[in-house]
């Protein structure tokens, strides 16, 4: 998902999954019986309808184009819903028998619609699982079996005006420390503030906090996934970490807020984390122009184990009662085809999952998407267990108070008491 929405978040820190076995269709997933299906080389035929959200909604139905032209005897029909409909049109859709073909699913909801039924297993053999991004792949696996096929990632790295850094005498921030001294210099220099971070869970903070706490050495979950593994050390040092921004007053309380890149582009708030859409963003505000002369991205700061940032994405999968699944699945396969990836960044600026798409242009030249692609070698994702979308608005609560004041290793003992009481959700 894009943005602030619902992402994997898609996904290299294993131990942060912890699932079970790496097969693709071997074992049953929690709700879901059956066998794989098998897909052939044929074309495609006959009306093949997908639910798609956000961007990718709006997007794909034209872009589906260019598979048609390679399938002449198919149609594709494509439903543009909101996010944050998605899960009850699932379910209601699942329940009725009223299923489309093929759904754009945000990772970190997959869990959750596994649980609830309906999605088929990834056929074996539908596309090479070596060629997608490690992480993103495991994401899409339940119990050691896929339900879905990444389609993009999104993986956050710093943002930065060079001009006011080079004022401030400061380069790009390489460990937490670095971080809080450049923070420190920006606003000497004359900046409101040195760094936007998101607050709370309308901006989804988790989306930094769990990068914190992947770098400071934690896992979520215990090594075979069956249940929550919080260390409750790492944790309390995140948690401080992430607050002493906001209690330090070196990030505002308001968190990103409506004027993220008004703050950004006026120099009171000159640096922030967040993902690949932003170059286009900033260029559309202000001018390529500006944004190359002014804007630098670099990876996250590492803290004391690694420098794992948040991997966001999309996967597509298809229903178990699909009416064109071999439609479906040969959509999908073609929308995992190198050249299709890179086409599709062109479109709505997804990064691929296929990795082998990263080694062309742009972004071997590009120096913003060169930094994005050196980024996706260290990256975290949520697990993917049901009750992580409870579990990270819990998060959100507790870190919330700490940037108030309250006490981080309170907020961890909260955290690992909720996360014993509530349980995985399988």
């Amino acid at each position: 998902m894009r943005n602030k929405a619902l992402a994997f978040g898609a996904i290299g820190v294993v131990g942060m999954l912890a699932l079970a076995g790496c097969g693709r269709a071997d074992d049953a997933g929690p709700t879901t019986g059956g066998e794989a299906a098998t897909v052939d080389d044929s074309p495609a035929t006959g009306e093949i309808e997908i639910w798609a959200m956000g961007e990718e909604g709006e997007n794909l139905g034209d872009f589906a184009d260019a598979f048609i032209e390679e399938n002449p005897d198919a149609s594709v029909t494509v439903t543009s819903i909101p996010w944050t409909d998605v899960m009850t049109k699932y379910q209601t859709a699942v329940a009725a028998g009223t299923v489309p073909d093929a759904i754009m699913i945000g990772s970190s909801l997959l869990p959750s619609m596994v649980a609830a039924g309906g999605l088929a297993q990834v056929p074996d053999d539908l596309v090479d699982d070596d060629s997608f991004n490690e992480t993103a792949l495991e994401s899409t696996e339940v119990e050691g079996t896929a339900y879905a096929v990444p389609w993009y990632v999104e993986t956050r790295v710093m943002y930065y005006r060079t001009d006011l850094a080079e004022q401030a005498g400061v380069e790009a921030p390489k460990t937490w420390d670095d971080l809080t001294a450049f923070a420190k210099a920006m606003k000497e220099n004359g900046s409101d503030y040195g760094v936007q971070l998101p607050m709370g869970d309308a901006e989804d903070s988790t989306q930094v906090i769990l990068p914190f706490y992947a770098q400071a050495g934690g896992d979520v979950l215990n090594d075979d996934g069956t249940a929550y593994a919080w260390d409750e050390a790492a944790l309390t040092d995140a948690l401080e970490y992430y607050a002493s921004f906001f209690t330090e007053g070196l990030a505002p309380m308001s968190g990103y807020g409506d004027e993220q890149t008004a703050a950004f582009a006026s120099g009171s708030n000159p640096a922030f984390i967040s993902g690949p859409w932003m170059v286009g963003v900033l260029g559309d505000q202000e001018s390529p122009e500006w944004v190359d002369q002014n804007v630098g991205t670099a990876p996250v700061p590492a803290g004391a184990d690694n420098n794992d940032s948040y991997l966001g994405g999309g996967h597509l999968g298809v229903f178990e009662d699909a009416d064109n699944a071999d439609g479906a699945w040969k959509l999908i396969k073609w929308l995992s085809e190198p050249e299709t990836q890179q086409q599709w960044f062109e479109t709505v600026n997804a990064l691929p999952a296929v990795t082998s798409a990263l080694d062309s242009e742009p972004f071997t030249s590009d120096p913003r998407l060169s930094v994005l692609n050196e980024q996706l070698e260290n990256t975290v994702a949520p697990p993917s267990v049901p009750s992580w979308n409870e579990m990270s608005a819990f998060i959100e609560t507790e870190a919330e108070k700490v940037a108030n004041g309250s006490s981080a290793a309170d907020a961890a003992s909260a955290i690992v008491a909720k996360a014993e009481s509530l349980g995985t959700g399988w």
